[in-house]
């Protein structure tokens, strides 16, 4: 089977990422990503979607893709005049290939289909070269409820600056939207429950939830698009990466806090600190840096009554 067209669109599902993170990521616009999804587009763009996507070519290393095309032609027996005919373009485009990857998607995949190359990309990662950050999670990984207690001291911590619309996008058992002060406006979005954050467009004050790990960066994203306050409960390193860093900086976001937290017996330990990290829109400031203690989380549910009915009284007038 020879390559027809690059698995874009399948890599970007597999990791749950939209056209417009994946296209924002690599720098290129929607419709141009679209094409590529289809074999079309420039080979520079698709370079950089595969980047993107953590995605490299299969036939040669990074910076020699295009003198590798050489070789198997070589090795084929034909000359650039040659491919050039089997392919259907001239020899001075061959030539801008075998040079630099310079040209069109769909003259490369002629190419490659005519050398035989099957599997025109693979995965970038190597088990040499471990990363700095965690490994992708399942989907199934993603299934970590929160303990209602450390919840509700999660709560109690931001309580008193908590106001107005305020949406859990990842509800799962309601561990957070269901401990929020019955005053505020309270929205979810929960995938299994038919509501998808990434399609969210409305409006909102304050966002906080368990976030699904493996999607930190892409909910993180949407977040700064309609929220100006966010409280992610996530390993330190989802969000202090330069990446993501510089994620908040391009959406004008900072961090206000970071509140550390002991990771909970039967989570996922990934030798990160857990925190309830404070996003917040406009800030330039130095983080503050906390605890939650222990007897805080214990304490967690009657805590949260007491603020919640002082909170609800409050609002009432009382």
């Amino acid at each position: 089977m020879t390559p027809s067209t690059f698995p874009i669109r399948t890599r970007r599902r597999e990791l749950g990422f939209t056209q417009a993170t994946v296209a924002t990521e690599a720098g290129i616009s929607i419709p141009a990503l679209r094409n590529l999804e289809t074999g079309r587009g420039s080979i520079g763009s698709l370079t950089r979607v595969l980047s993107a996507l953590e995605l490299r070519w299969s036939w040669g290393e990074e910076g020699h893709a295009g003198p590798a095309l050489a070789e198997r032609r070589r090795a084929a027996g034909l000359s650039q005049s040659a491919l050039g005919i089997r392919v259907g373009c001239s020899r001075p485009t061959i030539h801008a290939l075998e040079r630099d990857l310079t040209g069109r998607v769909e003259t490369l995949l002629r190419v490659l289909a005519v050398l035989g190359v099957r599997n025109a990309v693979k995965a970038a990662s190597s088990p040499k070269k471990p990363a700095l950050v965690p490994a992708r999670n399942a989907p199934d990984r993603d299934r970590v409820m929160t303990p209602p207690a450390l919840a509700a001291a999660v709560i109690g911590h931001f309580a008193d600056r908590i106001f107005g619309r305020v949406l859990d996008p990842a509800r799962g058992a309601g561990a957070f939207h269901d401990q929020l002060p019955a005053h505020l406006e309270r929205s979810w979005c929960e995938l299994e429950g038919g509501r998808d954050f990434l399609e969210w467009d409305a409006q909102i004050d304050w966002i906080i939830t368990n976030p699904p790990w493996s999607k930190i960066r892409e909910f993180t994203r949407h977040a700064m698009t309609v929220a100006d306050h966010i409280v992610w409960l996530v390993p330190i390193v989802n969000i202090t990466t330069k990446a993501r860093l510089r994620d908040l900086n391009t959406h004008g976001f900072g961090i206000a806090e970071l509140v550390l937290i002991d990771t909970p017996r039967g989570w996922p330990q990934s030798g990160f600190q857990l925190v309830a990290a404070y996003l917040r829109r406009g800030y330039a400031g130095d983080w503050r840096v906390s605890r939650l203690t222990d007897v805080a989380i214990k304490g967690g549910l009657s805590a949260r009554i007491e603020i919640r009915d002082d909170l609800d009284a409050r609002a009432m007038g009382s």
